[in-house]
């Protein structure tokens, strides 16, 4: 079983298109010294804009790690016992990224440039276990309104790209990983497209899961400001989202999906670790859980080191509280 966090190199995933990477070594140079700290032994590393691709160097923003940055990457910290492993995301609501290609989803071009990156980041990180493909929240209206073309893929479409994205990763040796949302919100479609032995799930859950740890709507104004205030529930983890990831995942990883749980100190929420990895752990077979991963969601800046730090710490303690503890 593996213990990961999920890392920003690249940044324009979402809703800005920056001319430069927003990336600091010294906050890298720190984050590499706590992994060894807390027991962490893979870092997701989202890329983005943030390397010199060879097949397309045009996507690179000013301060990119070069094909020899990100070997020698790789190198030193496998050296260190930690695996680094490549993300790219190519959901509809999280490539910008992508520059012009963006805008051409779905068409020969696109293909073509999904295939050429996936092949080229799974030789830049020496074969990799596995290539993440992002694939979350692809048609979720609230990004509709913070970008200037909106477009994403339904019905067999979606289907058929997850497959070819998967099909990429799966020719260069390394095993797809995907956020969970296409399984969890349609489990038999999904199950109709991508067998067990297909693709790792991370389901995402980012608040609490036993009932009386539960988190007052009231308490978390920020989150309720970026959802308008359209939640309609008296506690966070009563939101269809939560309940649908911890309901769902654990559904998928008994029926034979290897399975990544991720946990998040972004909802600010002080029982997010324990609660993530002690439900997993108790209700999933042994087998088909290969790892926890938690993701800051914050920019690798020495600004945000306070908080990366306490997405590993926390995980570290809830693996020795419900994993190494029950041994």
């Amino acid at each position: 079983m593996f213990w990961s966090i999920y890392v920003e190199l690249g940044q324009n995933m979402w809703f800005s298109d920056d001319p430069k990477l927003d990336f600091e070594d010294a906050a890298w140079e720190k984050l590499l010294d706590m992994a060894g700290t807390y027991g962490i032994d893979q870092i997701v590393l989202d890329l983005g804009e943030g390397v010199v691709y060879e097949s397309h160097p045009e996507l690179a923003r000013e301060g990119a790690w070069t094909p020899d940055r990100v070997r020698a990457e790789v190198k030193r910290c496998r050296e260190r016992g930690i695996a680094l492993i490549p993300k790219l995301n190519f959901s509809a609501t999280h490539h910008m990224w992508l520059g012009e290609y963006r805008r051409m989803m779905s068409t020969k071009i696109y293909y073509d440039v999904c295939r050429d990156l996936i092949e080229e980041v799974a030789e830049l990180f020496d074969r990799p276990a596995y290539i993440h493909l992002g694939m979350d929240e692809e048609g979720d209206p609230q990004f509709f309104k913070q970008v200037d073309m909106v477009h994403y893929r339904q019905g067999e479409l979606i289907w058929h790209d997850l497959c070819y994205l998967c099909d990429c990763v799966k020719a260069t040796g390394s095993k797809p990983w995907i956020w969970a949302d296409m399984c969890m919100y349609e489990p038999e479609a999904f199950r109709r497209h991508l067998g067990y032995g297909d693709v790792v799930l991370s389901p995402w859950i980012y608040f609490a899961i036993r009932r009386e740890h539960w988190t007052l709507v009231k308490s978390k104004q920020r989150y309720i400001d970026s959802n308008e205030g359209t939640l309609g529930v008296e506690y966070m983890e009563e939101a269809p989202i939560w309940q649908t990831m911890t309901r769902e995942g654990v559904i998928a990883a008994n029926d034979g999906y290897a399975t990544v749980p991720c946990c998040s100190v972004w909802g600010e929420c002080e029982y997010c670790s324990d609660d993530v990895v002690e439900h997993f752990v108790k209700s999933c077979k042994k087998e088909n859980l290969i790892g926890f991963m938690t993701a800051p969601w914050v920019k690798t800046t020495m600004a945000n080191l306070d908080n990366i730090e306490a997405s590993m710490r926390t995980l570290a303690a809830a693996r020795e509280k419900f994993v190494n503890h029950q041994k």
